[in-house]
């Protein structure tokens, strides 16, 4: 008679008790024993690789008969959006969508050159761009010297990046020239015209078939220890 060759493995299993009526959730820490057997996953007799939002392998495993896979690399390979709502502890699973919006990705890595420089993801809340216009989906960029970049996992799903990037209202007389560059897998992808005080928003469109990381780096010439600059990159989509 067959019988598996499992590897048993003890841990710490956080378990999510969700109370949707107050949007409120508790955590409870629990000691399980889970086995590791090798599984693999085929999605249309294709083998995939499952992988974490940071590119790390995750590997399916047993506990109490049941075999537990990972959500989004699953949901993944068959084609839907994946999302997380940190508020209510709940994970949404949805056709994929042509477009995204940018402040919507939840798997950013934000680097910065120094800690002075600071980010911000606004949503649901105004920003003033240089012309007095009103957004609401909007990624902010504070920049005290220099330049900083944040990298999106996007793992070649999409083929444009749209949007604008702007002074905000309170930066719109500034004398410091800035630029937005966009970079595909380390590639220069796109730079754009000099932002500085008198220059309306600008315009991007750009192609970014085929790139596994989308850089966004936003930088200025003002020198070290003067003041900051606001920036915005308004409405940013990625689309199919």
């Amino acid at each position: 008679m067959f019988k598996a060759n499992f590897k048993k493995i003890s841990f710490l299993l956080v378990f999510l008790s969700l109370l949707i009526s107050t949007s409120y959730a508790e955590s409870v820490k629990k000691t399980i024993d889970v086995y590791y057997d090798g599984i693999k996953i085929f999605v249309n007799n294709s083998l995939i690789n499952p992988k974490d939002g940071n590119g790390n392998p995750v590997e399916p495993f047993i506990y109490n008969g049941t075999t537990y896979l990972p959500v989004r690399a699953l949901s993944e390979a068959l084609d839907k959006e994946v999302t997380w709502d940190e508020s209510t502890k709940s994970i949404y699973i949805s056709d994929n969508k042509r477009t995204i919006w940018l402040n919507d990705l939840e798997y950013l890595k934000l680097q910065s050159d120094s800690s002075l420089n600071e980010w911000k993801k606004l949503k649901n809340k105004n920003f003033t761009d240089s012309t007095g216009n009103l957004y609401s989906r909007v990624i902010q960029y504070n920049i005290y010297y220099g330049w900083m970049a944040t990298d999106y996992s996007i793992k070649k799903k999409y083929n444009r990046i749209s949007g604008k990037f702007a002074l905000s209202i309170e930066s719109k007389d500034t004398t410091y020239a800035a630029n937005l560059k966009l970079y595909g897998d380390n590639k220069l992808l796109y730079t754009s015209p000099e932002l500085t005080g008198g220059v309306l928003p600008i315009e991007f469109d750009v192609d970014i078939s085929g790139v596994e990381t989308l850089r966004i780096e936003v930088s200025n010439n003002s020198p070290f220890g003067i003041s900051y600059v606001n920036y915005g990159l308004i409405d940013v989509v990625l689309s199919k």
